[in-house]
């Protein structure tokens, strides 16, 4: 599978697949359907509590983890399991549902999460607001992408929904 994106400063699949960061395995629908599961839920929770300068570093992250759970379902369907959340993202270049927009978008997310969780950088309540708008039109299409591999499947784990 070839790249169909490729976003400026963002490492190709194939680089982490050489290395540790991802395995192959077997295809797993059950963990696909319950890392799917897993994301609406955390961005249900996300968005339902109440966004203040104290939590908003805590909202953020559980933001972008439901992303992320979505789009590791995607790895997970295809048979790789990630140990890297860059490797995650770089995945989707290879699929024309998610534009390089996107999946720089998606990638800005995790470099602002990484520097709030190991490097002590401040989160706004407008940078939450503007995570979960940006969040919740990608999250619509990864999970909607990932269920349309199942279905094509013809798995049924009985979590499709």
């Amino acid at each position: 599978m070839e790249l169909l994106w490729k976003v400026p400063c963002m490492k190709d699949f194939e680089m982490f697949a050489e290395t540790d960061c991802v395995k192959k395995q077997p295809p797993d629908y059950n963990l696909a359907n319950s890392l799917l599961d897993d994301s609406v839920k955390r961005m249900k929770y996300a968005r339902l509590s109440k966004l203040t300068e104290e939590n908003a570093k805590y909202i953020y992250e559980n933001i972008y983890e439901s992303l992320r759970e979505a789009a590791d379902a995607i790895l997970a369907i295809n048979g790789f399991k990630s140990f890297s959340h860059e490797a995650t993202i770089s995945f989707l270049q290879k699929f024309k549902e998610f534009s390089a927009e996107e999946i720089s978008d998606f990638g800005r997310m995790r470099k602002k999460r990484n520097g709030m969780k190991y490097y002590g950088r401040y989160c706004s309540v407008e940078d939450a607001k503007e995570a979960a708008e940006v969040a919740e039109k990608l999250l619509k299409k990864v999970i909607e992408f990932a269920r349309s591999l199942i279905v094509k499947q013809g798995i049924n784990t009985g979590n499709n929904r």
